[in-house]
């Protein structure tokens, strides 16, 4: 099953066992989708912007594995992928986050960072697939002042 995700908003992947990726839904007002699967974003030169936090669980509340990988690499920056606690919201746009809402839950965590000194606007294409092959793939225009 192939969705696109806004990022930082984080479709809810839906599969066995009530799984679902989630993200920082404190970034969803600051979204503004282009087209399906692609969103905008504005930061400062040389700080670091959190595109997502996709984090996978199961009914217990266990982590499920995700790989992040990044297909176009932004042109003038860097991006990271680090394993990192994520909250779980409490009421996830898709799906529900059950008794697991609120608790925090080991999860992915990708980072933008422009180099020094760049103004501009940058991309950054990356794809996410669960541990049960669930895939996603986002698309930021990020625009750095």
């Amino acid at each position: 099953m192939t969705r696109a995700i806004i990022v930082t908003v984080l479709l809810l992947l839906s599969g066995a066992t009530g799984s679902l990726l989630v993200a920082d839904a404190a970034f969803a007002n600051e979204l503004a989708p282009t087209s399906p699967g692609t969103v905008r974003r504005t930061v400062d030169s040389g700080l670091e912007l959190v595109l997502s936090r996709p984090t996978f669980w199961n009914s217990a509340c266990n982590a499920r594995g995700v790989t992040v990988t990044v297909t176009q690499p932004p042109a003038n920056g860097m991006v990271s992928v680090t394993e990192g606690l994520n909250t779980a919201p409490g009421n996830p746009k898709f799906g529900t986050a059950g008794r697991c809402g609120g608790m925090q839950i080991m999860g992915k965590q990708v980072v933008y960072r422009s180099r020094p000194g760049f103004h501009g606007t940058d991309v950054v294409v990356y794809e996410y697939i669960s541990d049960r092959g669930e895939r996603a793939t986002a698309t930021v225009i990020i625009t750095v002042r």
